[in-house]
Order: structure tokens, then sequence, then C-alpha cells
């Protein structure tokens, strides 16, 4: 049988990068360095750096990282468990590759530079035939250490790529969920991207955290999904609906969490929570939980004054347009009734950058041309 085989290729590849590893050795004594250098290089190590100052062994690491230090014990100026001690502060926790020179034969020593991260020493004089065993069992294992670490990047790219993609595939589901309900109430405009970007601000000024916010953003557009459950003579009727009809409308709470489901994905359950919730009101009397204060999720207390506030500034079949100050007022009236009060006075501060939404995601010029007069307002 002729060639290599994968394992003997595997081992070249491993022994090419122990050769081509950077090595650093820190001595106070010149002689010294010249003699560990001309020993790694017997060795076949050609990577090789000499220092004869501790102090500049942090930033030199920081600046290049090595794969291995030999590093004196006995140094003015800053001695090796010095350099290993500010050298943490560089590794953060990662391994460290050093291996001390000691000409101390005494057990302290010794024991003083493991306990502080060193991996190994040497005994001056130095051995060359033990010293090079250990310099490559230690590079050894530093390669395997760092091929390992790849690996692991490698792996949690893969899993952040992955997360990714479902995250943009769950938020593309959402907006043609609301599309579809678009097609149903085509009367609506560009209500829920206002809806969605103003609840975006909204979150933001009550100091929610920016993965709650995004979620609320992207979701927010399908708190009336259940419309699409509406019969169309209730959904689509031009004008006020008696009560009979408001009992039969009220059902898109039901049929939107119905249609979102119990799906474990936060961002679905942010959807649901929303589509079941916004209905609800501060005092309790909203409906179909009865939920109050605080027990309502903060993202329908958002959507609830995003989406009222931005029905009554825009034009629908049965009503023309609210002014700003008028449904402003409307929120101050109602805070702490139907909605939440500390919600309504963020939303009040914030509103230059509401009415910003509103210009920019304005309906088309012609959108509700039958409405009525403004005598027939609420």
């Amino acid at each position: 049988m002729t060639g290599t085989t994968i394992n003997e290729n595997v081992g070249n590849d491993l022994e090419s990068r122990i050769r081509a590893a950077r090595i650093l050795v820190v001595d106070d004594n010149i002689d010294q360095l010249d003699l560990m250098e001309i020993m790694l290089r017997r060795q076949g190590y050609g990577n090789v750096a000499l220092t004869d100052d501790p102090t500049s062994v942090a930033a030199s690491y920081a600046a290049h990282p090595h794969d291995l230090i030999l590093l004196d014990m006995e140094m003015p100026v800053m001695n090796g468990v010095d350099v290993m001690r500010r050298l943490k502060g560089e590794l953060r926790g990662a391994f460290m590759p050093v291996i001390v020179l000691t000409a101390h034969e005494g057990v302290d020593v010794r024991l003083q530079a493991l306990q502080e991260g060193a991996r190994d020493y040497i005994s001056k004089p130095v051995v060359e035939t033990e010293f090079a065993h250990r310099i490559h069992n230690h590079l050894e294992v530093r390669m395997l250490y760092r091929e390992r670490e790849m690996q692991n990047e490698i792996l949690e790219q893969k899993v952040t790529e992955r997360t990714q993609e479902l995250k943009e595939m769950q938020a593309d589901i959402l907006r043609r969920l609301a599309k579809a309900g678009e097609f149903r109430d085509s009367d609506t405009g560009n209500h829920v991207t206002r809806v969605s970007h103003s609840c975006r601000a909204l979150a933001q000024a009550a100091g929610l955290n920016a993965h709650l916010t995004e979620m609320i953003y992207m979701a927010s557009p399908l708190h009336d999904i259940g419309k699409i459950g509406v019969p169309d003579h209730i959904l689509l009727k031009k004008g006020r609906l008696n009560d009979d009809e408001q009992v039969i409308m009220r059902q898109h709470v039901y049929f939107g969490v119905e249609m979102l489901g119990n799906h474990p994905a936060p961002l679905l359950k942010v959807a649901c929570s929303i589509a079941q919730n916004h209905h609800e009101k501060w005092d309790g009397s909203g409906y179909h939980g009865a939920l109050s204060g605080l027990a309502i999720p903060v993202e329908a207390r958002i959507v609830a004054i995003c989406d009222v506030f931005d029905a009554l500034t825009s034009i629908r079949p049965y009503k023309v347009a609210w002014t700003v100050e008028k449904a402003v007022d409307y929120l101050n009236e109602n805070s702490g009734s139907h909605f939440d009060p500390n919600l309504v006075n963020l939303f009040v501060t914030i509103m230059p950058e509401i009415e910003a939404i509103r210009a920019r995601y304005a309906d088309p010029v012609g959108l509700h041309r039958d409405a009525p007069a403004p005598h027939a307002a609420e």
C-alpha cells in the first residue's frame, strides 16, 4: 500500500504547526538568551523571540500572543512571578503557555510558579534533551488547545447564523400573516406599520431591553390578526357596530390566539400575548381576561396605547381623523382607567417621534374618500 493515511496527514500538520510556534524567551542574562535560542533553533523552531526586559512581556503578548513563553524566575525590576501575574490580565482566563526557568533547587520557588499559572518548570543548567521533550510536549498541548478553540468558534458561529436564520424566518412569517390581515381590511392603510414603529419608540422610552423591544416591534402588527375570522358583513361594515355585532367582533381576540398558537418561540409568544391582551384595560374593565394594572403584559399595554392613538388620528369609513391634540387629550383622560398611566406619560413625551412616524408612513392620498363629514366624528 502506498501513500499516506489521514492520521499521518493530521500528524504531519500538527508537527508543522508545532515547529512554527511563536516562542518568547525572557531572561535578563544575555548569554542565557543566546543559549536558549541556539537550542530552540537546533530543534527546528524558527519563530523565536528574545527579550531581557520582563516589563515588556504582557504588552508583547497582547499585541501578538505567543504559543509558549520560557520565563526566567530570578530577574531584577520584575521577577517571573510578577510577569505571570501581569500576564493573567491579558490572558483573561485562557490557557497560560508559560514554562519557568529556575536555578533554585528548593520546592517553594517551583511551587509558587505553578500556583501562579505556570504549566511547568525547567531547572538550570538546562539539559538539552529534557528541554527538547518538554518544549515539544507543551507545544503539542498548546496546538491541540488552539485547534479546539477554533472548532468551538466555528461551531458558535454556525449556531449564531442558524439562530439568526430562524429569527428571520419567524419575523417573515409574522409579516406575511399581518399582510394577510391587511387584505381582509384594506381600509386601515398603513395603520399596522405606524403602530409597530410607535410601539418600538414607546418600548425604548419605557427602558425595555433591546431584545424585547425588537420583538414587540416585529409582533405588534399582528395585534388584530384574529379579524381574519370575523365575517365580512361585520368587519367591513360602513358605520358603527351594534351590540350583537360588537360581541362577534370581540371574538377576534380568540381567533388571534388560536392562529398564533402556543408555540415556544419567544417572538410568537409575544405576538400571541399582544393579540390576546391588547384590549385589556388598566382598571380591569377590558376583555376577555379582565386583567388589570401590571397583570396586563407590558407588550399589550404598549400596543393598546399606540393602536388607539393611531386609530383615533386616522380616517375610517365611519369617522374622520381626530387631531393629535384631541387624541392626546383622550389618552390623558383615560390614563389610569383604560391605559397604563406611566406609559401614557412616556408616550406624550415622545410625541415628536410619534408624529414623525405618522408623517413617514402616512396613508395613501384618496383613502377613505367616503368618510363622513366632521360632525359625524366620535
